[in-house]
């Protein structure tokens, strides 16, 4: 194995470490550590959806969900023209749905779970879509 393959595996392993002292001070709802350890994953490991994702959800946590979009789309910015996990880009979009609506932008929010829904048939989407179609329609 060449000494840039060895480094990469290592960054990748530091930032699967950082991710899961991040789900630790999630856990504990100390969010501005959350979001340190988040940051750092994406510094060491930019391609991981995961970690853009969960970074998102601490925004989410914070009700900023201008924050919380933002990270989506970079997240779903990272899926075009290569390979992804369709699953990952699935739950981002599913994330960026949830902020929509509680930004009151239900259709948006509706358009945003139906393309996620394309990703991944996920029946926990399809139950969120399902509420955000409730609130849109009791409008």
């Amino acid at each position: 194995m060449s000494d840039p393959e060895r480094q990469a595996i290592q960054k990748k392993k530091e930032a699967a470490d950082a991710k899961l002292k991040g789900n630790d001070a999630y856990k504990k709802r100390d969010f501005p550590k959350a979001l340190e350890f988040y940051n750092q994953a994406i510094e060491l490991d930019p391609e991981e959806l995961t970690y853009y994702t969960n970074k998102a959800a601490v925004f989410f946590e914070q009700k900023n969900y201008d924050g919380c979009i933002e990270v989506c789309d970079d997240a779903i910015a990272l899926t075009k023209g290569k390979p992804y996990d369709y699953v990952k880009l699935s739950k981002a979009m599913a994330r960026k749905a949830n902020a929509q609506a509680k930004q009151e932008k239900l259709e948006e929010s509706i358009q945003t779970y139906k393309d996620a829904l394309l990703e991944n048939n996920d029946a926990n989407i399809k139950d969120a879509m399902k509420r955000v179609e409730k609130l849109y329609k009791e409008q």
